[in-house]
């Protein structure tokens, strides 16, 4: 009995010997082991980068290669604000050229407008069978000749005081005007392209202008008209004649130093003085046949 008990508790103490002995040195290790991990891996991710940084260093290559991607993205990227003023001017200029187009277009409307106005309708004095009076064009005319209804008769905003009558017709003798301005001469002016001259100081609707203070803004009207004519020979035709109608102007229109009288035609012949208001010019008008004249413009 003695000896098992002495058997037991040598058996237990080693037991208790190896076991205190196998349990003292763990947890010593685990410790190290906690201690030792966290530098351990930031020894190796520091490795790690000085490879990285090795690698980069000893190949130029690649960073020429990474700094070409770069500068490519950069180039690549979109650059809004440049894009904005690209944009910008564009629509600029599509703006400037619908205005251009616009402009042009009004201009060529209004001259079409003016000279549809200016000409008269060839079929209002006919009746329905198309068929009208013949009239005698010779016959001195005491009518308001170019009066027209003012709600009709208007261009650029501007109620036009005359409108061509019927006979009016483009002359073949190239008529002219020779101002004179004292002992000074003025440039010629050329009146055998069109039917009809208004004259007066407004210049967006005149075809002569007039800017002298005591001349109205439209003065008179220099008009040719296809006319009865009788030859030498006493055999009877047709001519386009110039006339001069004063517009009712303020300080009227004189024909050789002689006031005429408002809204009556008054036929202009070779050599005549034509003055408008109280300016010091002179007209006088000439055509190409007229001795000492020389034929310069077609």
């Amino acid at each position: 009995m003695g000896s098992s008990r002495k058997r037991q508790t040598s058996t237990s103490s080693s037991s208790d010997s190896s076991s205190s002995s196998s349990d003292s040195p763990a947890p010593a290790r685990s410790k190290q082991k906690r201690e030792s991990s966290p530098p351990a891996r930031n020894n190796r991710q520091q490795q790690r980068n000085n490879r990285q940084q090795q690698q980069q260093q000893s190949s130029p290559r690649r960073q020429s290669f990474n700094s070409s991607l770069n500068n490519s993205q950069n180039n690549n990227s979109p650059q809004p604000r440049n894009t904005s003023m690209k944009r910008k001017r564009r629509k600029e200029e599509r703006e400037m050229e619908t205005e251009d187009r616009e402009k042009s277009d009004k201009k060529k409307k209004d001259k079409k407008d003016k000279d549809r106005k200016m000409k008269p309708d060839k079929n209002a004095d006919k009746g329905e069978d198309g068929e009208g009076e013949k009239k005698d064009l010779s016959a001195p005319n005491y009518e308001k000749s170019g009066k027209l209804a003012e709600e009709r008769n208007t261009y650029k905003g501007i109620v036009i005081k005359y409108a061509e009558p019927q006979e009016a017709r483009i002359p073949k003798t190239k008529w002219r005007l020779y101002p004179f301005k004292g002992a000074e001469t003025l440039p010629t002016m050329y009146i055998h392209r069109n039917s009809g001259y208004l004259i007066g100081r407004e210049r967006k609707i005149v075809d002569i202008p007039a800017d002298h203070p005591s001349c109205s803004s439209q003065h008179a009207v220099i008009q040719f008209r296809l006319v009865d004519h009788i030859r030498q020979d006493g055999s009877q035709t047709q001519k386009v004649k110039p006339y001069l109608m004063d517009l009712e102007s303020t300080n009227g229109s004189f024909l050789n130093n002689v006031k005429i009288e408002a809204r009556r035609y008054y036929e202009l012949k070779e050599r005549d003085i034509v003055k408008f208001g109280f300016s010091t010019r002179e007209y006088v008008i000439l055509h190409d046949k007229t001795d000492g004249v020389m034929d310069t413009e077609s």
